[in-house]
């Protein structure tokens, strides 16, 4: 049952998933979806004013950059879009990375990066909801961007309860209520420590797991 309106939707990233629940869960008149790797070709030419943004992107090709890179890719190019394509009423939803741990700091680009967006996000538009997702699952699949191993390690953490996890609609159940009781959590900003050293996917994702 689709049980919110906006005229214009845009989802920053093309996840099919959230594509997916969003036109199942919304009425529009408007979907446009933005891929996070052409995000500063939109922000050149974009002009419409959105009442909802969705952001749920994450440029995982440029892990082995240098860190300007990967901020400028993950964080600041984002911000600089959502400046342009939205006004007071636009409403942003934001899905943050699971939180493991209480530490304000992290060894992990992603992290470090995903955080500091949700940061930057709730201090810059009033109007923005973080969701803090636990690792998703779709059909009682893992739905995750990775190679086989990663996916076989997240499989077996899971299992065993070592992560948690939650069901795509069962998220957007979660979203729809934070909505409607209007509790938008805080959120703290990040310290990020060595993510001047490039490295993986597979070894930014351990040390996460790891050390937070």
């Amino acid at each position: 049952m689709k049980n919110n309106q906006y005229k214009k939707i845009v989802i920053i990233g093309k996840s099919q998933k959230f594509i997916k629940e969003l036109k199942k869960n919304y009425t529009f008149k408007k979907f446009d979806i933005i891929p996070w790797r052409q995000i500063q070709f939109y922000s050149k030419k974009q002009t419409i004013k959105y009442d909802l943004v969705f952001i749920c992107g994450f440029d995982f090709s440029i892990y082995l950059e240098d860190k300007k890179t990967f901020e400028k890719k993950n964080i600041f190019e984002i911000l600089n879009l959502l400046k342009k394509i939205t006004n007071k009423k636009t409403m942003l939803i934001y899905i943050n990375t699971q939180k493991t741990n209480n530490k304000n700091y992290t060894f992990s680009r992603y992290r470090y990066a995903k955080q500091k967006l949700a940061y930057l996000i709730y201090k810059k538009f009033t109007n923005s909801l973080i969701f803090n997702s636990d690792l998703i699952k779709v059909n009682n699949d893992i739905s995750i961007n990775s190679n086989l191993i990663s996916k076989l390690i997240f499989y077996y953490f899971s299992k065993f309860d070592f992560i948690k996890t939650i069901d795509i609609k069962k998220l957007f159940q979660e979203i729809q209520s934070m909505l409607y009781l209007k509790k938008f959590p805080k959120q703290k900003n990040i310290r990020g420590i060595f993510l001047t050293i490039p490295r993986t996917q597979f070894i930014d994702r351990f040390l996460r797991l790891i050390w937070g």
